[in-house]
């Protein structure tokens, strides 16, 4: 396997939420519902919540405000701590945050399903930071 298989694309991690905006917690968790919903049929409840939580875990020793609880065993929950930890944060280190562990998350995707997979997943899901495209246009 090829070492830049693992990557996540490049237009992921160029996105920068808008901050500035008082609701930047429900741009950074938008993506993360959106994925989940795309998931979560493919891989299952269970391999969405072992992605995130290693994701977490790998994320958290420099973040102790970044919660990890292995009790949590549904996406619903994971998000909602989720969304609760970068509401609670500082918005630039919310923003940082959510920008690295979405990029590990995506290299563990992946490194799971391929390259080419979780691109098109991605892209389909509005998670690649491209604005989602209706099934006609994305045909085209």
């Amino acid at each position: 396997m090829d070492k830049d298989e693992n990557r996540a694309p490049p237009h992921a991690a160029d996105r920068k939420p808008d901050i500035a905006h008082p609701g930047h917690v429900q741009a950074l968790i938008l993506p993360w519902s959106r994925l989940g919903r795309q998931l979560v049929p493919l891989i299952g409840e269970g391999g969405f919540v072992a992605l995130f939580s290693r994701s977490a875990r790998l994320l958290s020793p420099p973040r102790p405000w970044l919660s990890i609880d292995a009790a949590r065993r549904t996406s619903t929950l994971l998000l909602s701590a989720l969304e609760h930890d970068l509401a609670a944060a500082d918005p630039l280190e919310a923003a940082a945050a959510h920008e690295e562990l979405m990029g590990t998350f995506v290299r563990q995707l992946g490194a799971l399903i391929g390259p080419t997979l979780t691109a098109r997943l991605l892209a389909e899901t509005g998670a690649d930071g491209m604005p989602q495209k209706n099934q006609e246009e994305h045909k085209q």
